[in-house]
């Protein structure tokens, strides 16, 4: 009997152990999407070159909501909505319109990815910038 007893003991310490050290496990972070952003330099409709930007998301599916675009100098700021548009890892999207085109400025133009990961929902805004040379 005392044998038992003395079993019974060290069996419920081992798993009192083991439940313990398992509710300590650090639950692992969500991914947190990060953005590439391309220019391509466009023909604009009054004469000059224009720029056309690109934004893919390189780790994750995203629900995209909006991208503010900030110029080199800060003194544009423009919202491109992207209306919750799915957009699958590595897939290209345009960051204005078809026919739209920003003025070339020179410098690093900065990007604020707004959205939602697909995979479980969770909210971001992400910045990613560009530099843009001649």
């Amino acid at each position: 009997m005392k044998k038992v007893t003395h079993y019974l003991t060290i069996v419920a310490i081992l798993i009192s152990g083991m439940i313990i050290i398992s509710s300590c496990k650090k639950k692992s972070d969500p991914i947190v999407p990060a953005f590439t952003v391309t220019a391509t330099k466009v023909d604009l409709q009054g004469g000059g070159q224009g720029l056309q930007f690109f934004g893919k998301c390189n780790n994750d599916d995203v629900k995209m909501t909006k991208v503010i675009i900030t110029d080199p100098l800060g003194s544009f700021n423009q919202t491109f909505n992207l209306n919750g548009n799915y957009f699958v890892k590595n897939e290209i999207f345009a960051l204005q319109g078809a026919t739209e085109a920003y003025i070339i400025q020179i410098g690093t133009w900065s990007f604020n990815f707004v959205g939602n990961r697909t995979a479980d929902g969770s909210s971001f805004a992400i910045t990613a910038t560009l530099a843009v040379s001649k």
